[in-house]
């Protein structure tokens, strides 16, 4: 009778409407575009940084927008260059005090990429796994080719949704012999479904995933292939992570990566671990630099693999 019901309608209204709960282009009431976010959150002229703006091409005709925040010198000094890649909800413009504090503190070049549809991107076509995984594709192919940005220190960002894209670039990169420098994922997914599970334990049925689910995003089998080093940054309060993904995929890479690194946030939350962690959370990243940088010059086995707190 009416479970019946409930759960007819939940499976139809999930398989039509995930795209829109997955993706947010707009967040609690701020417009998508950078320029209508609060002041503060523009743009990176706001924090008297040096930057360039760019719409980069995807391989599907899509232009992406792009801020790449550059360090003085960059080229002469041939600094890491870092690819931020952000959550599922809000433009570039809301993370800029994030990404600020990782210029400035890690002495870094920052690439922040607006997925399609969100911020200044274009809107004509809808965000999709699909489509971002070729926006992510689009901005590291940006950034290698970039004059002032050194290719053999390029590591990637993402936070929550963004650390699937990174998980993706990682696994791109190696089938297409690019070398990046590594990996730093914060409050991240083992996959779609195994959110499912957690949001929709009603929709936990394997046969009702594989049915109904278009987006995956399946970081967990990624993790066990990829060698590139990664730092995995988790939040134990993350209130819609569970954090257990997190450390599953930390231990799904132990065997693969070259060099793994947990980095523990208490009372880290979703959104919010970048801020809550402390002078030990940069020490960590920077000293993540540091070893996986070291790391291009060792042989591929028996390298270390660490756990922090």
């Amino acid at each position: 009778g009416l479970t019946a019901f409930f759960l007819g309608y939940s499976l139809i209204y999930l398989y039509f409407n995930q795209g829109n709960m997955i993706y947010l282009p707009e967040l609690e009431g701020i417009p998508r575009q950078n320029s209508c976010n609060p002041r503060g959150y523009r743009t990176p002229a706001e924090y008297n940084l040096l930057y360039e703006e760019h719409n980069i091409m995807t391989q599907d005709g899509i232009s992406i927008h792009a801020w790449l925040l550059l360090q003085p010198h960059s080229k002469e000094e041939k600094v890491p260059t870092i690819i931020f890649f952000h959550g599922n909800a809000g433009n570039i413009g809301i993370r800029l005090p994030n990404a600020q504090q990782m210029y400035s503190l890690l002495k870094a070049n920052i690439l922040m990429v607006d997925y399609r549809a969100y911020g200044d991107s274009d809107t004509a076509k809808k965000p999709s796994e699909k489509g971002l995984k070729l926006d992510s594709e689009a901005a590291l192919n940006f950034a290698i080719n970039h004059p002032n940005v050194d290719p053999s220190q390029i590591f990637i960002y993402g936070q929550s949704l963004g650390g699937a894209a990174a998980f993706h670039i990682a696994e791109y990169a190696q089938k297409n012999d690019i070398h990046l420098a590594g990996l730093i994922v914060e409050n991240t997914f083992l996959s779609i479904p195994r959110m499912v599970d957690v949001i929709f334990p009603f929709l936990s049925s394997p046969f009702l995933k594989e049915l109904l689910l278009r987006n995956k995003w399946d970081s967990e089998t990624i993790a066990t292939k990829v060698k590139v080093p990664i730092l995995y940054i988790v939040g134990e309060k993350d209130e819609i992570v569970p954090t257990s993904h997190g450390k599953e995929l930390y231990e799904r890479s132990l065997k693969s990566s070259i060099y793994t690194m947990l980095h523990l946030v208490k009372g880290g939350t979703h959104n919010e671990t970048w801020m809550q962690g402390g002078s030990k959370y940069w020490d960590t990243m920077k000293m993540f630099l540091s070893q996986a940088l070291a790391c291009r010059s060792r042989p591929l086995d028996g390298s270390p693999k660490e756990k922090g707190e």
